[in-house]
Parts: C-alpha cells; sequence; structure tokens
C-alpha cells in the first residue's frame, strides 16, 4: 500500500509539473503574440559598409536579387557590389565619358529577369545599362530634341511599366518605356479640380506654399512609387510632391523648415507598405511619414544624429528598401559610408 502511495504522489507531482509548465509557456507566448503584435516602429541598424573601401561621396546604394547590395561610389566613378553581409563581390568603372565609364554617377536600380543595372551618370547626361557583373549592354537618353533631352538626371525607377527619370538639370520628369524609348516630358501640371490641396494631411493642410492651380517643379531629384501614386521629391521646395498614376497633382507632404519634422532639401525617398521614407539631405536625419490613403500623413517619424562618424549621418543622399520591406540602407555622403538597417514594426 505504500508503495502504491509512494507512485500516486510521483505522478500526482509529474502532472503537476506539466500543468504549471504547459500554464508558464501558454502565458509567455501571449506575452510574446503581445510584444511582436505592438511593436513599435523602429529602425536597428545592423551594418556599416564604408572605412576599409575607401568610399567617396557614395550618392545611392540598392538592393538587387538576393538583396546583394549595389554601391554607387561617385566621387570614385564606380560601382560596388556587395552580398547583404557587407562581403565584397565586384566593381566596376572609372573616370570618362566612353561607355562603361562614368562622371558623377548619382543613382542606380536593379530590375528586371535577368537582371539589369541601370545606372544614371549624371555628369554625362545619360543612362547605362549594365550587366550584375559589370559588362555594358546600353544607354540611353541622349538626343539633339531639347525638350527630350536629359540634363544632370538623379533618378530612376521603375513603376506601371514605364521608367521615370528625375531630370534634376531640366527641371522636369522624363518618362521613357521600358526599352529606353523616349515616351512623354512633365513639366507644368495642374491641380485635380483646381480645388483645395488635397492629401496634404493634417500636418500640411493650408501650408502647401504652392500656387494650387499651377505646380512647377523647381529640382525635382528622386522619385518613389506605390500602387496609385507617385511622389516626387524636390529639393528647392523642399517638399515631397503626390501625384497620381496619371500624373495629375494632389497635394504635397511635408513642411519647409529646419525643425521638428519638417523637411530642408529632401533628396531620395522610398515607399514601402505606406511608409514614405525620405533622406532629409539638409538637416542630416532621416524623416519617415506614415500614410493613410496613399498621402495623408498619420504619423511622423525623425531617425539618426547629424555629425562627423560612422553612425552619425552627414547629407545622406539617397535611400533603398529590401524587397521583403525588413532592410533599409543608406548611402551616408559626406561620412563616406553606407548604414545599413533592419526595419522594425512596419508590417
Amino acid at each position: 500500500m505504500a508503495l502504491f502511495t509512494e507512485k500516486l504522489n510521483k505522478i500526482f507531482f509529474l502532472l503537476s509539473i506539466i500543468i504549471i509548465l504547459t500554464l508558464v509557456a501558454l502565458l509567455f507566448q501571449k506575452r510574446f503574440s503581445f510584444y511582436f503584435k505592438k511593436a513599435p516602429y523602429s529602425l536597428r541598424l545592423v551594418r556599416i559598409i564604408g572605412n576599409k573601401f575607401n568610399l567617396k561621396g557614395p550618392a545611392d546604394v540598392f538592393f538587387g536579387q538576393k538583396n546583394n547590395l549595389y554601391i554607387v561610389d561617385s566621387g570614385n566613378s564606380r560601382i560596388i557590389k556587395f552580398n547583404i553581409g557587407g562581403g565584397y563581390l565586384r566593381q566596376w568603372g572609372i573616370e570618362g565619358k566612353a561607355t562603361g565609364e562614368f562622371m558623377v554617377p548619382l543613382y542606380g536600380c536593379a530590375h528586371g529577369n535577368p537582371e539589369r543595372i541601370f545606372i544614371v551618370d549624371s555628369g554625362n547626361s545619360r543612362i547605362q545599362v549594365f550587366k550584375p557583373n559589370g559588362d555594358f549592354i546600353s544607354e540611353f537618353g541622349k538626343t539633339s530634341n531639347s525638350k527630350r533631352l536629359l540634363i544632370e538626371p538623379t533618378f530612376l525607377g521603375f513603376a506601371y511599366n514605364r521608367i521615370y527619370v528625375a531630370n534634376s538639370g531640366a527641371g522636369d520628369i522624363l518618362i521613357y518605356l521600358t526599352n529606353g524609348q523616349f515616351y512623354e516630358r512633365k513639366k507644368n501640371l495642374k491641380l485635380i479640380n483646381n480645388g483645395p490641396l488635397a492629401g496634404a494631411g493634417k500636418q500640411n493642410k493650408g501650408k502647401s506654399g504652392i500656387n494650387p492651380g499651377n505646380v512647377i517643379f523647381k529640382k525635382p531629384v528622386s522619385m518613389a512609387f506605390s500602387r496609385q501614386y507617385i511622389y516626387v521629391s524636390d529639393y528647392s521646395l523642399s517638399r515631397i510632391l503626390v501625384f497620381n498614376r496619371q500624373f495629375n497633382y494632389i497635394g504635397p507632404i511635408g513642411i519647409p523648415g529646419d525643425d521638428g519634422y519638417k523637411l530642408y532639401h529632401p533628396v531620395g525617398i522610398a515607399y514601402k507598405n505606406g511608409y514614405l521614407y525620405v533622406a532629409n539631405y539638409g538637416r542630416s536625419i532621416l524623416t519617415v511619414f506614415k500614410l493613410d490613403n496613399g498621402y495623408d500623413v498619420v504619423k511622423t517619424y525623425n531617425f539618426g544624429t547629424p555629425g562627423i562618424g560612422d553612425r552619425n549621418f552627414n547629407h545622406e543622399s539617397n535611400i533603398s528598401i529590401s524587397k521583403n520591406g525588413k532592410y533599409m540602407a543608406v548611402a551616408n555622403t559626406n561620412n563616406g559610408n553606407v548604414l545599413i538597417y533592419r526595419i522594425l514594426g512596419a508590417n
């Protein structure tokens, strides 16, 4: 009888341990799920690329296939390719005017399958196309027609089966077919219905500083795209201008200024999962707008500290978001490096 009682006590003891462990696991799982469901939006620095590669004024960084990174090393007139871990893969380009050479390259992007690398060769006022190994394929943008001429372009992006180029030197946007054939030029644009500024958000309404009847680009330098909207960063207006896919003007995002969440000479922009990322160049910080309906600002964040040093921003030029939305790369131009961040809480 005593032996039976001892066995029974052991069984009850084991059952008690199992029940306690189960309750602890359920409680932890609930708290774990709650924490990540409510995880605040933030950026976490995970990698710095720069010092040992002698970068000189990197103007852009962009993601390619397999999250490989391409750095547009403007001051050295070259393109450098890395893997996502920061491992060096290859480079190409020298200063010059011949095909495959660069004069102040300012931007690049990867597109297509097979992948092609498009480089905005600003000093030569052209777009050059390469294979991922650096082999030259073609170029476009040069013409004798002044209304189709590239003049110091600063951005190229693919959207809606077209190529969009921020033709900064001419103050307009040029649109091409995907084969590089000229399609259309956008310069002076009308506001939809010539009515009050839509889409400005509570932070912006009534403070546009732009004639609502006629939108004139001053210095468009970058663009970003959602499924429905086109965003244009204008360096001189210190605004992000929002258009629909037909290029009808909707309204501005951001207020010009040098404090709070204001924009001062914004340069590179990127859109992903309802967030608009802005390289707030004149302030050496990143400003991020959380958008509703594609244009209404519902929340704004500032990230980074201006200054000299690997982790500080010093006139960062361009931003790129990985296709899965998990990583952001920033070309930290005047500090001569590239910063890689993990994006938290945005999905």
